[in-house]
């Protein structure tokens, strides 16, 4: 995972407006995979609220990139609709449609079960 990935996902978990401890659960555990130092993560959460999304090249990445946005959306046990509406936008970003991020979405759930 590069740091513009780790944006996105800070971008995610502060769509609703609230950082809990259990998206800062998997930031941290995002970071850690990632070798992210400590400045690194800092840095980026201390811009949290104004990050921008950044598009990634490939189609793994594009759907990686999303599925863990949606694990971000979901960690709190439910997708709100601000969080829903920031992942509906990352997938056109990413050239996916409502559908397919739905479909996402409802895979996640199953698993995460």
């Amino acid at each position: 995972m590069k740091i513009e990935h780790f944006e996105n996902l800070v971008a995610v978990a502060y769509a609703d407006g609230i950082l809990t401890e259990k998206e800062i659960d998997l930031l941290a555990e995002s970071a850690y995979e990632a070798g992210l130092s400590r400045d690194e993560i800092g840095n980026v959460l201390e811009r949290g609220s104004t990050l921008k999304f950044i598009v990634p090249q490939s189609f793994d990445d594009r759907e990686q990139q999303l599925v863990d946005c949606i694990r971000m959306a979901m960690v709190d046990g439910e997708v709100h609709e601000k969080e829903y509406e920031l992942c509906l936008q990352i997938a056109l970003k990413l050239d996916f449609d409502q559908k397919y991020l739905n479909n996402i979405i409802e895979l996640t759930r199953k698993l995460d079960c």
